[in-house]
């Protein structure tokens, strides 16, 4: 109520600038354990990517959009209702990257790398898309993808579902993955099978939802899509796509299928699968999970397919044929869990033993002199130079007051990444120069001398 007073106001502005900042809607932070598994994921498919030859790549997240209404179709649902489209100051329609191929594309033509092919690239970013924030499915959200640029051979088809089936299996997520798969062959095929499906579906058109029946005639494979019961009910008795294959293209399918089957990748045939941008052609996949993790009809965890030619719809000199897949980070670490994907043991606190004043100097107040933070940094410089440990001086809350050794293990204690151990010094180590180690697990704890240290870690 507050907001749409504000809007009929002329003061969304004002009113959004609430004192207490909130982030914006299907768009998160992600911190500690959140951002970790984020990396995590991401790292894991950029070994595989690099194991295959792959190079990295990185594109701007705001493209004119020409490069995304151009590749993606003026009637697919991205551009018709989910990109971050706006006019800029300088009277340019700008659109923030709603996925990772066409960027890629237009890179390849700007830099100039049409002469020099095969390109094989991987990328990883943010992509944004203005649709209903739900679990598994958020407005900004994270992909990796890898893109296969300058061959024709179905062999490229075949590497890159490779490159993700293996790319999920080493990352370790549960859930019944499985890879379903289906051609939508050549221009020839689809223009064939895009004839024969909008007979069918004209027969059933009152039956028909209201966004499949728009689509019949303006993106006919889309309905295919659908997820309205009633639709898929029409859906299933659909005719096969197979029955308007060229002959080109059964022998680039059965090229792909057999040599999946040889590597041992299984996969399931879903001639309804279509993929939801236009400029797919030949084969195409997605891997989808069972988990309950993920939300309801949030299945899809990797997609991909072939795209020969998108380069010329960018405005390219020359037809460059590609292949590739994008993987949603989001999804996969919710099928990660609460697994435990740090790459590195969690740095080791040093906690310092304050000095308690006298009541009368200074109302009875614990405080740590200079000398001893200056300790405390060495020891801590100390256990870093241990191999595999990371170190730091634990500062407490900025108070009048110092708190014990006590009340700092407990707040380390409370971290999701709880050390091993930890190492405390008071102004008796410092005379010493020595330092207690305390084992977090077992509560024992030792004092050593500070050059012999990882002795006791």
């Amino acid at each position: 109520m507050r907001r749409a007073a504000c809007i009929a106001r002329g003061l969304t502005t004002a009113c959004t600038n609430e004192a207490q900042p909130r982030a914006v809607r299907g768009m998160v932070d992600r911190i500690g354990r959140a951002e970790h598994t984020h990396q995590y994921i991401a790292s894991h498919a950029r070994a595989v990517a690099e194991s295959y030859g792959y190079s990295p790549i990185s594109t701007p997240i705001l493209e004119y959009s020409s490069v995304f209404e151009r590749t993606l179709g003026a009637d697919s649902d991205v551009v018709g209702k989910e990109l971050y489209k706006f006019l800029d100051s300088s009277q340019y329609w700008m659109t923030m990257r709603p996925e990772g191929t066409a960027g890629v594309n237009r890179a390849v033509i700007t830099n100039e790398l049409e002469n020099r092919m095969p390109q094989r690239l991987f990328y990883s970013g943010p992509m944004f898309r203005h649709e209903r924030p739900q679990k598994g499915r958020l407005r900004q959200f994270e992909q990796f993808g890898i893109e296969s640029m300058g061959s024709t051979h179905p062999a490229a088809d075949v590497e890159c579902i490779q490159m993700g089936w293996e790319f999920l299996n080493r990352l370790g997520v549960d859930g019944g993955l499985q890879v379903q798969l289906n051609t939508l062959g050549d221009t020839e095929s689809r223009t064939a099978y895009k004839r024969l499906l909008k007979e069918y579906f004209y027969k059933h058109l009152g039956e028909l939802s209201e966004t499949s029946r728009l689509r019949v005639d303006s993106n006919t494979l889309r309905v295919l899509d659908s997820k309205d019961e009633t639709d898929l009910e029409i859906i299933a008795d659909a005719p096969p796509f197979r029955s308007c294959l060229s002959a080109d293209s059964v022998c680039h399918f059965d090229f792909v299928k057999k040599s999946l089957e040889s590597l041992g990748i299984p996969y399931l045939l879903n001639d309804k699968l279509v993929r939801g941008l236009d400029y797919y052609q030949h084969t195409v996949w997605e891997v989808t999970s069972s988990s309950s993790l993920l939300g309801r009809s949030q299945g899809t965890v990797l997609a991909g397919g072939r795209y020969d030619g998108l380069s010329k719809i960018l405005g390219g000199t020359k037809s460059i044929p590609g292949v590739g897949w994008g993987a949603g980070i989001e999804r996969l670490a919710l099928l990660l869990g609460n697994q435990d994907v740090t790459s590195c043991p969690p740095a080791i606190p040093v906690l310092v033993v304050p000095e308690s004043t006298n009541e009368t100097d200074a109302g009875g107040l614990r405080t740590v002199p200079d000398s001893l933070y200056i300790y405390a940094m060495q020891v801590a410089a100390r256990v870093r130079g241990i191999s595999g440990h990371g170190s730091y001086v634990f500062k407490p809350p900025t108070t009048s007051s110092h708190p014990r050794v006590s009340k700092q293990l407990a707040s380390v204690l409370k971290s999701y990444l709880t050390p091993s151990h930890v190492v405390i010094v008071g102004s008796a180590e410092m005379a010493n120069g020595t330092a207690i180690v305390r084992n977090t697990a077992t509560k024992t704890q030792v004092t050593v001398d500070v050059s012999k240290l990882e002795t006791a870690i």
